[in-house]
């Protein structure tokens, strides 16, 4: 009768052992699944470029702040920026893990940004008077 007993344990060990394996094994895919929609990013690619652009230039502008205000302006004029292209900082975050995945497309994109940036400078130089 020990032995019945034994044998009976054991088919029920192997049943949650089964039960076990295959939870794992749905969960895996479902994440699988989930993780191949992360092939579109939440935010174009030329609207997070400008993005990007506009953060970027606010960081600049903060640098002439005091230093114990630059944190709030900060998250403020992200949240701003982010609301005016109708935007979360979820969206952001994701987009952001999503370009710079690709170190040089991302050097890329930091490229076109900064020439941008030096040519709107040297259009502000012309229109100024001196």
């Amino acid at each position: 009768m020990n032995r019945l007993a034994n044998v009976h344990f054991s088919v029920k060990r192997r049943a949650i052992l089964l039960f076990k394996i295959s939870t794992v094994a749905l969960f895996s895919f479902l994440l699988l699944g989930l993780g191949g929609c992360a092939d579109q990013p939440p935010i174009p690619e030329k609207e997070f470029e400008q993005i990007l652009l506009e953060i970027q230039l606010s960081e600049a502008l903060m640098h002439s702040y005091p230093l114990d205000s630059q944190k709030a302006y900060r998250m403020s004029f992200t949240q701003d920026i982010l609301d005016r292209h109708g935007r979360t900082q979820e969206e952001y975050a994701v987009a952001y893990e999503y370009y710079s995945s690709d170190h040089h497309a991302f050097q890329r994109m930091q490229e076109r940004l900064k020439k941008k940036v030096t040519d709107a400078e040297k259009i502000e130089d012309l229109n100024l008077v001196y």
